[in-house]
């Protein structure tokens, strides 16, 4: 099983993983790749919740796609869309003051194509602090990575909403 929690500065963040699928019997090159595509993708669900675009732009491909309920059913491509979400106003300061966000990939299955591509699977959590209250979001997510002149790139993403 693998377990791992990665904190970032100040309660910005954590994410963490829970239990890898006992699935996992792959050979070593492809454990290895999906190991660093889970690091990455921790690195990038930071990113997000941290609010550092200059982060999340480096892990991701410039002709990103997606589909998620922001996009109101349509295929996004390109960050411009992201960054959007990364540059709005914070909220006035007597709101923000602790601002604190914890996301969660669940039961994460990682499914590594050949030695350029690797799909990650997994139930996102996200708990944040709204107005005061705690509140939970879950979704679907997957994420697609591609390996480009020796690294991986964040290159599609689609997140579905459970309610």
């Amino acid at each position: 099983n693998y377990a791992k929690s990665v904190a970032v500065p100040r309660n910005l963040l954590r994410v963490r993983t829970l239990s890898l699928p006992p699935r996992w019997a792959q050979p070593t090159a492809d454990r290895m790749a999906a190991q660093e595509v889970l690091t990455l993708n921790h690195k990038l669900l930071s990113a997000i919740g941290a609010g550092d675009y200059a982060t999340y732009e480096s892990l991701c491909d410039a002709s990103l796609t997606c589909f998620e309920p922001e996009a109101v059913g349509h295929l996004v491509e390109g960050l411009d869309f992201h960054k959007y979400y990364f540059t709005m106003p914070a909220a006035p300061a007597s709101d923000a003051t602790k601002p604190h966000v914890l996301n969660t990939m669940s039961s994460p299955h990682v499914r590594v194509i050949g030695d350029k591509c690797a799909v990650v699977s997994y139930i996102r959590l996200t708990q944040k602090l709204v107005g005061g209250a705690s509140v939970t979001v879950q979704a679907e997510e997957t994420r697609v990575w591609e390996k480009k002149e020796g690294r991986w790139v964040h290159v599609h993403m689609h997140r579905s909403l459970i309610k």
